[in-house]
């Protein structure tokens, strides 16, 4: 029983032995290619880079020199064709054509004329001139007045009665605007006031001797320089000057109206200049200032102490005191130029 037993064991073992052996190179062989399709295969070494043999510069091929340029003759020039001679041909000398005088300006309907007197306009702007006469009179050599108003106040109307009384005498009387509104050049109202004069001579006649400056505020000053450049610019020089209450600069003027080179009014000259006490707008100064610097004149400064009129706008009003202190002494200065004496004033 027992060696029954012995030979079963032996013969599974016989059978079973194998069979596990071979099932165990079997899974052997399965385990190992999944293992081995699993890896990642082995990285190679790489060889290390060499680097590139160094290149050898090539030498530049020098340029090929160029052919000098073929001179080329330059062919001479043709020989100049002489031509005759063109005739003269004598130019009339040029006419010299006189300056037409300027045109009367027609003036509107309601202008100032004085009673019994006419008056003309002629020019424009600063330029223009107011002209009265006594109506009907010849035109004849006459006593002219120049009269220059007072810092724009251009209308002759606002001296209308004195301008009156003077053509009412026998006067001519000479009114340049000599500015514009508004007028803030201080330095052309005397060359507009020789223009101005310029052009009414060529309708006026001066007796010789017979002219008269006078003006009032900045007309006053001007008066006085009027008569300082007239001979020089061809004009005629008075022979007195009347300034009344002058000046060259007002509060609201930042420049002064420049003074011309009074040591140059012709010596004899009457020269009278009058200083209002209370003329807050212009003050004595430059009143006092035309008779020191008027060397050569026969000079006077008058200082009007009358409270009627010796206030800066005085000048302009008509009545008694008016009269007395500003017509009267000019009045005056024009009768005295009747003096044969006085001819020689008017170049």
């Amino acid at each position: 029983m027992r060696t029954d037993r012995r030979r079963v064991r032996g013969l599974l073992l016989a059978v079973f032995v194998p069979v596990l052996i071979v099932i165990a190179v079997l899974a052997t062989a399965v385990l190992g290619q999944y293992d081995s399709s699993s890896r990642a295969p082995a990285s190679l070494p790489r060889p290390a880079p060499q680097a590139p043999p160094p290149v050898q510069p090539i030498p530049p091929t020098p340029p090929a020199p160029e052919p000098p340029p073929a001179e080329v003759p330059t062919p001479a020039p043709p020989a100049p064709v002489a031509e005759p001679p063109l005739a003269e041909i004598p130019q009339p000398p040029l006419a010299e054509v006189p300056e037409p005088p300027p045109a009367e300006v027609p003036s509107p309907a309601n202008r100032y004329v004085p009673a019994g007197a006419e008056r003309s306009d002629l020019g424009e702007g600063a330029q223009a001139v107011s002209i009265f006469r006594p109506a009907g009179s010849s035109g004849g050599p006459a006593p002219v007045v120049i009269f220059l108003h007072g810092w724009v106040a251009i209308d002759p109307a606002r001296y209308g009665a004195w301008i009156g009384h003077l053509v009412s005498g026998g006067a001519t009387v000479i009114c340049p605007a000599y500015q514009t509104r508004p007028a803030y050049d201080t330095t052309a109202p005397l060359g507009n006031v020789l223009a101005g004069v310029r052009a009414a001579l060529t309708r006026v006649a001066v007796a010789p001797g017979r002219l008269v400056v006078a003006g009032h505020s900045a007309g006053g000053a001007l008066a006085a320089d009027y008569a300082a450049v007239a001979a020089d610019n061809g004009l005629p020089a008075p022979a007195a000057v009347f300034s009344v209450y002058p000046g060259r600069k007002l509060r609201h003027l930042d420049v002064p109206i420049p003074s011309a080179d009074l040591t140059r009014i012709a010596p004899g000259t009457r020269v009278i200049a009058l200083a209002g006490e209370r003329d807050t707008a212009v003050g004595s100064g430059t009143a006092r200032r035309i008779v020191r610097d008027a060397a050569n004149a026969d000079t006077t400064l008058v200082t009007v102490k009358d409270d009627a009129v010796d206030g800066h706008s005085a000048p302009r009003t008509f009545d008694g005191a008016a009269q007395r202190t500003f017509w009267a002494p000019l009045d005056a200065l024009v009768a005295a130029t009747r003096r044969p004496s006085n001819a020689a004033a008017t170049p």
